[in-house]
C-alpha cells in the first residue's frame, strides 16, 4: 500500500508540471475540410517557448510542435508526409501499476514522435502502441487520424489501452480535455469544467472546420459561468475556460487529399494561424520556425494575466483589446507553388499583427 500511494504521488507531481491540454477530433462526416480533423489546443507550465519543425529521421517524413530551446526525443503534434496526424492531452485518472518494475520516464511525445516517424494509417499507429513498453506511471489520451478517413482517441496507460472511434459518435467527434472516460470518475477534476464548455460551444454543429478550432483557443466562453469577459466579476483562471494563463499554441491538423496544420505558436490570444504543409519540407516561415510569435505572446500574457494567489486573474481589458486585433491576409487550404515566397508574406503579416498587438497592450 505504501509503494502505490508512493507511485500515484509521483503520477500527481508529473501531472502538476506537464502540460494539461484541451482537444477535440472531427470524423470526415462532420468535416467541411475534406478529411478528419485533430485539434490541440496546448496548455503547459513547463518549457512553453515552442515551434514548429521539419524533421526526415524515418520513413515519413513529418512537421511537427517542438520545444524550441530543449532538443529532445519529444514533439506534441504533428502531420506526416503519409497524412497521418497525431495529437495528445495529458490525463491522471488511468490505472498506476504499482506492481510493475518497468523504470524509465517514456513520455507521450515519445511514442507520437515514433508514430510519426513509422506510420500512415490508425492501425499501424495501434500496431506501435501495442508492441510499445509503457512505464508504470504512462497516463495519455493519443488521438490520430490518417489519409482514409480513420480517427481514434486511445487513452493508454502502462499496461492496457482503450480505443474510441470518432465515426462511431453520435454527432461524428469526440473532445479530450486532462482525464479518460476509461479512468476514474473521482478522479477526473476541474478539467470536467473545460470539457463542459467545448461540449456546450460544439453543441448542435453539424459540420466543423479549422478556423472554428482558432476560435475555441481564443474564446473565454464557460459552460458554468456564460463568457467571462462580459461579466463584472473578476474571473481567475481555475479551468473554467479553454484558454488560459499557460496556453501555448493552437494546432489544428487537417487529414486527407491535401493534409496540412494550422499553427498558432503562443497564446493563441495573442496570434494568428498560420497554414503549413509537410511537402513543403523545411520552408517554414520564421515567425513559428523560431521564437518570434512565442515571444509576442509572452509580453500579451505578463499583462492579460495577474498573478492571484495560486492562480492568475484574468485582465479582461487587455484581452478584449488584443481579441480586436484582425489580421488581414488570406490563407490558402493548397499549398502554393512558391513557398518561399509565400513565407515572406506571411512573415510580413505577422509583422504588422505584432505591431498592431503591441501598440493595443
Amino acid at each position: 500500500m505504501k509503494i502505490k500511494l508512493i507511485l500515484i504521488a509521483i503520477a500527481m507531481m508529473g501531472y502538476a508540471t506537464a502540460e494539461a491540454c484541451s482537444s477535440a477530433i472531427i470524423a470526415p462526416r462532420a468535416s467541411r475540410e475534406g478529411g478528419a480533423i485533430l485539434w490541440k489546443h496546448r496548455d503547459q507550465s513547463k518549457n512553453p517557448d515552442s515551434k514548429i519543425e521539419h524533421f526526415t529521421d524515418g520513413k515519413y517524413s513529418y512537421t511537427a510542435l517542438v520545444n524550441a530551446h530543449t532538443p529532445s526525443k519529444m514533439v506534441y503534434a504533428g502531420l506526416n508526409s503519409a497524412g497521418f496526424g497525431i495529437i495528445n492531452t495529458n490525463t491522471h485518472n488511468l490505472p498506476i501499476n504499482d506492481s510493475d518494475t518497468k523504470t524509465g520516464a517514456l513520455k507521450a511525445g515519445t511514442i507520437m514522435r515514433d508514430a510519426l516517424r513509422e506510420c500512415a494509417t490508425v492501425e499501424e499507429f495501434e500496431r506501435l502502441l501495442q508492441a510499445t513498453k509503457r512505464v508504470s506511471n504512462f497516463q495519455s489520451n493519443i488521438g490520430c487520424a490518417d489519409s482514409t478517413g480513420a480517427a481514434a482517441y486511445f487513452e493508454v496507460w502502462s499496461d492496457g489501452y482503450k480505443k474510441y472511434d470518432v465515426e462511431q459518435t453520435k454527432h461524428g467527434y469526440d473532445i479530450r480535455t486532462n482525464y479518460s472516460f476509461a479512468g476514474t470518475v473521482e478522479k477526473r477534476g476541474t478539467t470536467e469544467r473545460r470539457h463542459r464548455s467545448l461540449e456546450a460551444m460544439m453543441e448542435g454543429k453539424r459540420m466543423f472546420e479549422s478556423k472554428d478550432f482558432f476560435g475555441y483557443s481564443r474564446s473565454y466562453f464557460s459552460a458554468d459561468r456564460g463568457d467571462v469577459l462580459l461579466s463584472e466579476r473578476p474571473y481567475t483562471c481555475t479551468n473554467y475556460t479553454v484558454p488560459r494563463s499557460s496556453s501555448v499554441a493552437c494546432i489544428v491538423i487537417v487529414c486527407g487529399e491535401h493534409p496540412r496544420m494550422d499553427v498558432t505558436v503562443g497564446h493563441p490570444v495573442a496570434g494568428f494561424q498560420i497554414p503549413v504543409w509537410v511537402e513543403a519540407g523545411a520552408h517554414l516561415p520564421k515567425c513559428i520556425a523560431t521564437s518570434e510569435m512565442f515571444d509576442l505572446s509572452k509580453q500579451f500574457m505578463d499583462k492579460a494575466y495577474t498573478k492571484n494567489g495560486k492562480y492568475y486573474r484574468v485582465e479582461k481589458d487587455v484581452v478584449l483589446r488584443a481579441l480586436g486585433v484582425k489580421t488581414r491576409f488570406k490563407y490558402p487550404t493548397l499549398m502554393p507553388a512558391d513557398i518561399d515566397a509565400f513565407n515572406k508574406k506571411v512573415d510580413a503579416a505577422f509583422e504588422q499583427h505584432r505591431k498592431r498587438l503591441l501598440k493595443v497592450l
